[in-house]
């Protein structure tokens, strides 16, 4: 069933986000480099997470009426134009807005692969197959921050930024060759006579939605104050890629123990050491008193980031009802997104006030956090639901 996944699912989310994923070495240092301020830094990448929430829920409506590969094309479309246009303008405004646009496009594709793995996984092995989502972004950045910082260091910020959006078109390729079988085609939609869908429930949506908002936090914030904290020490851009790398290479050797954790104790058995030791390497980048140091919180940051790999998409899974999983995936979406926007921004607004390593102090206690809430609060979701559809044979 995997291996069927691979042209619809899997290698189009390496493609896309290894275009993606160059710019998070090469988007910060550019806006150093035009001399922005730490909160105009926060408020330009911070401006990605508040596309993806504006676009959850139209675009959850959208997968009612078309389909999931039509909108997941849409969403590529537009994020690697977004990507490619960075190069070409200066100001806050405009960097922002392009931003905007490219959280949109990034909401599009993920949330369409999102729901499309929850009608055809069944459940004893949805951990495994979400855990594969997330890993092969880890693969992605494993390479990408590289190759960013290699460009942009060799031919300039432009030019790597046209490398990005045209790496992430590339996702187009694989996803249009794909013949889906039977038990992929998209689901019938509902006539005028159907019964509405259930109504959310709208206690462990609001829960859910702020523990993982909390822990996308912290996870989307590390990516700004590695190189923010980086560049402090006189690290080059290639050098900043490296310490992404060295995140990333953990990171993607450990996505498969996420998944058998997942699938044979239950989603907190991931969910909680990953963010705890998450948790614990920002405070150690915090402290870190020379560059080796801060290749090592950077390492730490990175096993717990594995152990997580796909844990937050796996949770929504479990909760969202099969008789209407995007509706569901789409309002819960929205309240994690702001983790997307509000990391960065922490980062940003801290780091004028304190400096960057007490954002990195404050990044780590907003993943305990988040660990409290999705562990007390929502608790272990595991088996319950089943995929509205029947298995992949």
């Amino acid at each position: 069933m995997l291996r069927r996944l691979v042209l619809p699912v899997y290698l189009p989310v390496v493609l896309v986000s290894g275009g993606t994923a160059m710019l998070v070495p090469i988007l910060p240092l550019y806006l150093l480099d035009q001399s922005f301020s730490g909160t105009a830094i926060g408020v330009v990448l911070a401006a990605a997470g508040l596309g993806g929430m504006l676009a959850q829920l139209p675009v959850g409506r959208l997968l009612g009426k078309r389909s999931e590969t039509e909108v997941m094309v849409i969403g590529i479309l537009l994020l690697a134009v977004s990507v490619a246009a960075l190069g070409l303008v200066g100001t806050a405004v405009a960097l922002a807005s392009l931003r905007l646009v490219g959280g949109m496009g990034r909401t599009g594709w993920l949330l369409s692969r999102q729901t499309f793995l929850t009608r055809t996984v069944p459940d004893d092995i949805r951990g495994t197959a979400m855990s594969l989502f997330g890993g092969t972004t880890r693969i992605s950045f494993l390479v990408g921050p590289l190759i960013g910082g290699a460009m942009a260091q060799q031919f300039g910020f432009a030019t790597a930024f046209a490398v990005s959006g045209a790496t992430t078109a590339a996702g187009l390729v694989p996803l249009l060759a794909w013949q889906p079988a039977d038990s992929m085609a998209q689901p019938p939609k509902a006539d005028s006579v159907s019964p509405p869908p259930p109504k959310l429930d709208a206690r462990i949506l609001l829960i859910a939605g702020i523990g993982q908002l909390l822990i996308i936090s912290a996870r989307q914030g590390r990516f700004v104050v590695l190189p923010l904290i980086g560049a402090s020490v006189g690290m080059r851009p290639l050098e900043v890629a490296g310490l992404i790398t060295a995140t990333a290479l953990p990171d993607l050797l450990l996505f498969p123990v996420a998944g058998h954790l997942m699938d044979k104790f239950g989603r907190l058995a991931a969910i909680v050491p990953a963010f705890t030791i998450m948790g614990l390497g920002l405070i150690v980048l915090a402290l870190a008193p020379s560059t080796s140091f801060i290749v090592v919180a950077a390492v730490v940051m990175g096993i717990g980031n594995g152990l997580s790999s796909g844990s937050m998409l796996t949770l929504a899974s479990d909760l969202a009802p099969p008789e209407a999983p995007a509706k569901f995936l789409a309002a819960l979406g929205t309240i994690r997104d702001g983790g997307t926007l509000s990391g960065p921004f922490i980062v940003g607004w801290v780091t004028d006030l304190a400096g960057e390593r007490t954002s990195s102090t404050v990044l780590g206690l907003v993943a305990f956090a988040g660990i409290a809430v999705l562990g007390f609060g929502v608790g272990e979701t595991k088996s319950r639901h089943k995929p509205m559809t029947a298995p992949v044979e």
